[in-house]
């Protein structure tokens, strides 16, 4: 395996660890916290539940990032100077997705989720109050409302990939010999008469 096939195995892996991460915090995590017995029971899970969630859904967006980085890099260097023309709009589609997605993924995580576990510590020393019943809801309301987002967003960026692969994979003489033979043909010149 080249180190190209492993960078794209690694980013690969990556958007799917990324992508299930999301799925369970919908379907596994809160629905598991919301079956807890009592109060503290369903804080204790989320707290524990998003205590491995928020690192582990940033860091697998920054080896998304990293690797794809890394391969778009070998991909430059392999297009020259076709790179722009071919895959350079759907490259700034993917990468405007890619940020938002990353600026949403940082609020579920450092916005949302670790303000619950962190208030429990305060309230446990005693500097403060912990979330109210509703105040918590409505952080989880939120979080699962944002999950959503990410997921939605995650779908469009593999769909612009795709787009962008198509466009690299085209041999870039195709395009010039197609045009250039509908320049010779005069408007309104139908070659069957």
């Amino acid at each position: 395996m080249s180190g190209a096939e492993l960078l794209l195995w690694i980013h690969v892996l990556a958007w799917a660890a990324y992508f299930g991460a999301q799925i369970a915090v919908i379907y596994m995590l809160i629905p598991a916290a919301e079956s807890a017995p009592d109060e503290a029971h369903r804080r204790a899970s989320l707290i524990v539940g998003f205590r491995f969630y928020n690192p582990f859904s940033i860091g697998m967006l920054g080896i998304v990032v990293i690797s794809g980085a890394m391969r778009l890099t070998d991909l430059k260097a392999e297009m020259k100077f076709d790179y722009f023309a071919r895959i350079g709009e759907p490259l700034a589609i993917k990468l405007g997705l890619a940020f938002l997605l990353i600026f949403i993924q940082t609020y579920i995580a450092f916005g949302l989720a670790f303000r619950i576990g962190r208030q429990e510590e305060v309230a446990a020393h005693g500097d403060g109050p912990a979330f109210s019943v509703a105040q918590v809801n409505s952080m989880l309301e939120r979080i699962r409302a944002m999950v959503w987002v990410t997921i939605v967003l995650t779908a469009a960026i593999v769909l612009v990939s795709i787009t962008m692969v198509r466009r690299a994979a085209v041999e870039p003489g195709a395009t010039p010999r197609i045009s250039a033979r509908a320049a010779l043909v005069p408007r309104g010149f139908n070659s069957d008469e």
